[in-house]
């Protein structure tokens, strides 16, 4: 529910450190005095059209937004203190499992930022900024995130296409190695009967003119 009250329309940070002050049980007195010095308060209180007519923050106004946007900000950090818990105890299944830190990570990095896009934080404007901003997260923030979270799942599937391949191509590779140890055995089997080949080898030929001969002998045309 979006809130229209003097409070309400602070900016963000303002608001975050009103927050943070009542959660910490300060006094209200404290608070306005706090509130009302501030130069864009003190900017609305004296500016006929900012529809203050005057009139500073008062308890009233603090009375309403401590029920309400301030109830709502409480149930929003209860809610990401979950996330956290449940991250903290994702990476630890993750390691005692054994499995890849790396994807650990990143499943628990979208997770938490779906669970914050299914709460259905209401999207508004930093004033301070100008950018828009969900639940105090800056919504460009968030679509980086999700950007870089997609490019490494990309990364990752690249990856293990690539393993594939080379694995592949490893047995291949191996096959051809056994292939060619079989011809050699076998070719060594034949010299051992073929008197040509002996005479050849034992000859005292040059080498290079031996293993011409030898392959000629034994290969044919083929050589």
């Amino acid at each position: 529910m979006a809130r229209t009250g003097k409070i309400a329309r602070l900016p963000l940070a303002i608001r975050e450190e009103l927050n943070s002050r009542l959660r910490e049980n300060e006094n209200g007195q404290t608070l306005l005095a706090w509130l009302n010095a501030l130069p864009i308060c003190q900017q609305r209180i004296n500016d006929p059209k900012s529809g203050w007519d005057g009139v500073p923050i008062s308890d009233a106004n603090l009375s309403l937004w401590r029920n309400g946007g301030f109830a709502d900000w409480l149930k929003d950090e209860d809610r990401i203190h979950k996330i956290e818990r449940l991250s903290e105890l994702s990476l630890r299944v993750v390691k005692a499992a054994g499995g890849n830190l790396s994807e650990g990570l990143m499943a628990i990095a979208a997770g938490k930022l779906q669970e914050a896009l299914e709460a259905g934080c209401d999207v508004e404007i930093d004033e301070t900024s100008g950018k828009e901003v969900m639940n105090g997260i800056s919504v460009d923030k968030l679509t980086t995130a999700l950007s870089k979270i997609r490019a490494m799942e990309l990364e990752a599937q690249k990856l293990d296409v690539k393993k594939i391949e080379v694995g592949q191509k490893g047995q291949a590779l191996d096959l051809e190695t056994k292939k060619f140890n079989h011809l050699r055995v076998k070719a060594f089997i034949e010299w051992m009967a073929d008197e040509k080949a002996k005479e050849l080898a034992t000859s005292d030929m040059a080498t290079d003119s031996k293993l011409e001969a030898l392959g000629k002998h034994l290969f044919g045309e083929a050589w």
